[in-house]
């Protein structure tokens, strides 16, 4: 099932709201108080949807990425503006009910899903480039693909993800690989200024120089934990023309390692103008496929050149190819399709490589990949380059310095009843990999599986200052999900 194009904050949500369940309907199918929350929302503005409401619109905007975990909310509000999110935390604050915050619904592990109360963004998604190009503001419920279209006719970019359904802001707020990020960083490394409705209802506008720890922590911090974020202002980047490259290997176990052994090797001298990602997947006849792609902001003669050199310890590729295009173009091409995503059931799982990987650490994983019965895929995503170059203190985002990649584990599967045997592959693999990797793990891509180790893992020696500073923001954990950062103990 695909979810159709988003509504925005428009007339549309007037017509929709017309064909609600009565406020008394809304109440007694709810257990909610559902009159006070309305009579704070703007009618023609603010979409409230209720359980029980057969609108299509409440089916639209509640298809989320991981259909393993998507929960239809008890009441759904589609806010307009952070007045309208302020007084929604209020009443949920008020009123005993939990809330998730939902902007593309792409979360992993479905933490934009609530059974009772759903804070959705996306009514607040415009996208205003600014007169000098340096700088765009863009409301949180703008997707990734919206966000490259708007910037495309000024040949301006910001560093983030590839793929298009994805929210700006989750996105963000967790740190935000793309294929620019060696270049120019992370997408939380180009956030200039945010605002933010915080536990109180309050809308702030937090920078550098205004609730300087507050904008420490939201750059890395993950989604959910401090605040609800409206607005964001980014610096923007130059990219006009791209060097895009692909490279495909189909090789026996043993040879497929020594090309992954080449890879990393060549990542240590790779210029930081190029990004890359390493896909493996299982093979016919026993081999592993090895598909290195990416972007590179300089030439794409220097871009042959770098490849060449990879090619000289990996050997000789079945399928090389190189384009000059466009950003906006490129930047389709590795989204591979539409502005909407399919809903799925999946499981993802990552690593943080700090140390390379050894032969004996790869050989343990292609073996897996290779005894796996499903198709797991496995994503190696190059850092270093201006990720690396700021400090890992610099930001709540820790994985920088000696981070050389980070690793995915991707899985997903058509049949609801073929969910566990599929968990219990991708876990397996996992598992085996455990004595060749940091420990370390990416907030973006959650995993219910850290058990109570999750924050160690996504903020390594940054926690105890996102505890206070949670601790200090939202002192009664209004903003908590399942792996949401914790209170400190004061």
């Amino acid at each position: 099932m695909k979810r159709r194009e988003f509504l925005q904050a428009s007339g549309a949500f007037a017509v929709v709201g017309s064909s609600l369940f009565s406020i008394h309907k809304a109440e007694a199918e709810t257990g909610l108080p559902v009159a006070s929350l309305k009579a704070g929302l703007d009618p023609q503005r603010d979409l409230v949807l209720v359980a029980g409401d057969a609108s299509p619109s409440r089916f639209d905007y509640n298809t989320s990425f991981n259909k393993r975990r998507q929960i239809t909310p008890q009441v759904r509000v589609v806010a307009s503006s952070p007045q309208a999110v302020g007084h929604t935390v209020r009443w949920a604050a008020g009123n005993g009910v939990g809330f998730a915050i939902r902007s593309g619904g792409h979360s992993y592990e479905g933490f934009s899903q609530s059974a009772d109360l759903v804070i959705d963004v996306r009514g607040m998604a415009s996208i205003k480039l600014a007169a000098d190009k340096k700088s765009v503001a863009i409301g949180s419920g703008a997707s990734l693909g919206a966000v490259y279209a708007a910037l495309e006719p000024s040949a301006r970019a910001i560093p983030a993800g590839t793929c298009f359904p994805v929210g700006v802001a989750g996105h963000a707020l967790g740190g935000g690989f793309g294929l620019l990020a060696r270049p120019f960083g992370l997408a939380c490394d180009s956030v200039l200024a945010m605002e933010v409705v915080d536990a109180s209802g309050n809308v702030r506008n937090v920078s550098a120089q205004q609730d300087p720890d507050l904008f420490w922590a939201l750059r890395g911090g993950g989604n959910g934990s401090f605040g609800v974020v409206t607005k964001f202002n980014f610096r923007t980047s130059a990219v006009n023309r791209v060097a895009k490259f692909a490279t495909t290997w189909n090789r026996p176990a043993a040879q497929a390692a020594k090309i992954v052994l080449a890879w990393q090797d060549w990542l240590e001298a790779l210029p930081p103008a190029i990004t890359c990602t390493l896909h493996l997947t299982k093979a016919a006849a026993g081999s592993i496929k090895v598909h290195i792609a990416g972007l590179s902001v300089d030439t794409e003669s220097k871009v042959i050149t770098e490849l060449k050199r990879l090619q000289k310890s990996a050997g000789a590729a079945e399928m090389s190819s190189t384009s000059t295009l466009t950003f906006a173009r490129a930047a389709t091409i590795f989204n591979g399709g539409g502005p909407a995503y399919e809903s799925v059931l999946m499981k993802g799982k990552s690593d943080y490589i700090v140390e390379p990987l050894t032969g004996q650490g790869i050989s343990v994983l292609l073996d897996g990949l290779q005894k796996a019965p499903g198709e797991i895929a496995v994503l190696f995503d190059s850092y270093g380059g201006a990720i690396n170059q700021i400090a890992s203190d610099a930001t709540a985002f820790i994985h920088r310095g000696k981070t050389k990649y980070l690793v995915q584990y991707f899985l997903q599967w058509g049949s609801p009843g073929a969910t566990e045997t599929n968990l219990a592959m991708i876990r397996t693999l996992y598992a085996s990999m455990r004595p060749y990797v940091s420990g370390r793990c990416y907030v973006n891509y959650c995993d219910l599986d850290l058990g109570e180790g999750y924050a160690k893992a996504y903020w390594g020696d940054n926690l105890p200052r996102l505890m206070t500073i949670k601790a200090a923001f939202d002192p009664n954990n209004v903003f908590r999900h399942a792996q949401s950062v914790p209170r400190a103990i004061v």
